[in-house]
């Protein structure tokens, strides 16, 4: 008798990877704000300098999250390596005990990502949610009752992560991290990438 396939068309590609140990910057060294420039507040403390990986001391950091970057457009996604994936903006934020951020995506940007430099079994998750008009598996409007949470049926989806961890997903999804549970701080380093250079068959768009 045959095995039935099912196969994960059109799903989100979240990847996760251990990088391994690093040598880690004077984090406490940056300024931290939760001020939003926009207006009202985070629940959390965020780097004031929004370029963190082009700081020198940060080169060696920058050399890894772009290598995990070209893995996951190149080696995953299969990208052409005409392309250019570049760290458009990239910061520190530091989530104390009792801290969280909301839901929210990444604007002008194509892939993000999250390195953790120090986190806890119960320092919060990283929360990326299905999109809200989504059809897929079914219309939002049909509220189905299921017995078990998979990847082809969940909502949202939780992902625990550990030091010396990098996640990377589309900037489009929604993701949020978690109540920090924990007596420690947890600090990570978020990210934005995007892209330069020729783009597209018939009409190519140029990227610079």
């Amino acid at each position: 008798m045959n095995k039935p396939m099912v196969y994960p068309l059109f799903s989100t590609p979240l990847y996760v990877n251990n990088v391994g140990d690093f040598e880690r910057p004077d984090i406490k060294s940056l300024e931290f704000t939760s001020k939003i420039p926009t207006g009202g507040q985070h629940t959390f403390l965020t780097s004031i300098d929004k370029n963190v990986l082009d700081r020198p001391e940060y080169k060696h950091i920058h050399s890894i999250v772009m290598n995990e970057v070209n893995t996951y457009a190149r080696g995953i996604l299969l990208i052409n390596r005409n392309i250019e994936f570049y760290i458009t903006n990239s910061w520190v934020n530091i989530y104390r005990p009792g801290d969280q951020c909301v839901p929210h995506t990444h604007n002008n940007s194509l892939i993000s990502g999250v390195l953790y430099l120090k986190v806890s079994e119960t320092s919060g998750d990283l929360i990326l949610y299905r999109d809200i008009l989504s059809l897929i598996p079914f219309p939002p409007a049909l509220d189905l009752d299921i017995d078990s949470p998979n990847i082809y049926n969940c909502k949202h989806f939780g992902h625990r992560p550990k030091t010396n961890e990098i996640c990377l997903f589309p900037s489009v999804v929604m993701h949020s991290a978690a109540l920090n549970e924990s007596d420690e701080e947890r600090w990570c380093l978020p990210f934005n990438v995007f892209v330069r250079g020729n783009i597209g068959g018939l009409h190519k768009l140029s990227l610079k």
